[in-house]
């Protein structure tokens, strides 16, 4: 029971998350956001790294491939897709539709991997994409629109972006995992896995800047909003995460992330009246469920699902 209500608690610190990334964005660009949360990150890792040495990064030949793609695609650009698609639609739209990225871990794990594919994937992963459809169906009916078809305007431009930035992190966080599972296989360790994923992130997001001309600094007020969410939403959440999964089998921690889309939907509802239509509730429901089904077949994708995908 307590591992469960740990993994719960870890869940809705990863909720929390749109409490700080939304609110960041009325003043800082999303490039501004997702480098410093990199920096924080690297910077974080890095004190522990040098109090534990078993977390010590130590490069394993033939890695850096895999390490390229969580750092850079995983990492840097999924995160940038995932911000920026915050400012563009409703932010619980964003987050669920993150549900489909099993389908995308499992799918290229029996590509990649050579994984056997388990027999209920397709029955799943075909309700979780049908909740999807149903879920973004408003949107999809706007664009239908014989006005919206011809007549490109900016608020169908932004859907379209949106839709195009949150589906971006899913394939780029689906990936990651899989990769992520390539680099446990060789002998990393998950401290070992995001430091070396950030670092990467972290040079090609400062390149970004450089590039850009953006500036190196946040709006007044921001820097302590930026912390917070990677202690709390980002490290603490990952710690209490496998703290939970610890004392239960991995089975039981899945059924402990469903906390996740749950609160993330009561947070977005409560704090910015970002609410869901009824159908869009029940394709909510058929995505979530779906992804949760998918996540309790016999050999799921590890648990360092979570830990590739933390931002």
């Amino acid at each position: 029971m307590a591992g469960i209500l740990l993994v719960m608690l870890a869940a809705g610190l990863w909720a929390a998350d749109t409490l700080f990334r939304y609110p960041l964005l009325e003043s800082n660009s999303t490039l501004q956001i997702v480098f410093f949360e990199h920096l924080l990150l690297v910077l974080m890792l890095g004190i522990a790294q040098i109090f534990i040495p078993k977390w010590r990064f130590s490069y394993i030949k033939g890695t850096i491939f895999a390490f390229v793609l969580i750092g850079v695609f995983g990492s840097a650009i999924g995160t940038l897709a995932f911000t920026k698609a915050f400012s563009l639609m409703n932010p619980t739209l964003v987050i669920l539709l993150q549900k489909l990225q099993p389908i995308v871990a499992i799918s290229l794990s029996v590509i990649l991997l050579k994984e056997k594919l388990q027999r209920h994937f397709l029955l799943w992963s075909a309700i979780s994409l049908m909740g999807s459809i149903v879920m973004i169906a408003p949107d999809i009916l706007e664009l239908l629109h014989e006005e919206a078809v011809w007549h490109y305007s900016p608020e169908i431009i932004a859907i379209l972006t949106g839709y195009g930035c949150a589906l971006l992190a899913v394939v780029a966080w689906g990936a990651s995992t899989v990769y992520g599972r390539k680099l446990t296989l060789k002998g990393y360790n998950s401290v070992q896995i995001m430091s070396g994923r950030f670092t990467l992130a972290f040079i090609v997001l400062t390149l970004a800047m450089l590039y850009s001309g953006e500036t190196f600094s946040l709006s007044d007020g921001s820097f302590s909003s930026l912390f917070y969410m990677v202690l709390l939403s980002g490290l603490f959440g990952m710690f209490i995460y496998y703290k939970g999964l610890e004392r239960i089998p991995a089975r039981y921690g899945t059924i402990g992330e469903l906390f996740f889309p749950v609160s993330a939907v009561a947070i977005n509802w409560y704090a910015f009246d970002a609410t869901l239509s009824a159908p869009q509730i029940i394709g909510a429901v058929m995505l979530v469920g779906g992804a949760l089904m998918l996540s309790r077949e016999p050999n799921p994708e590890p648990q360092s699902t979570q830990t590739v995908n933390a931002h």
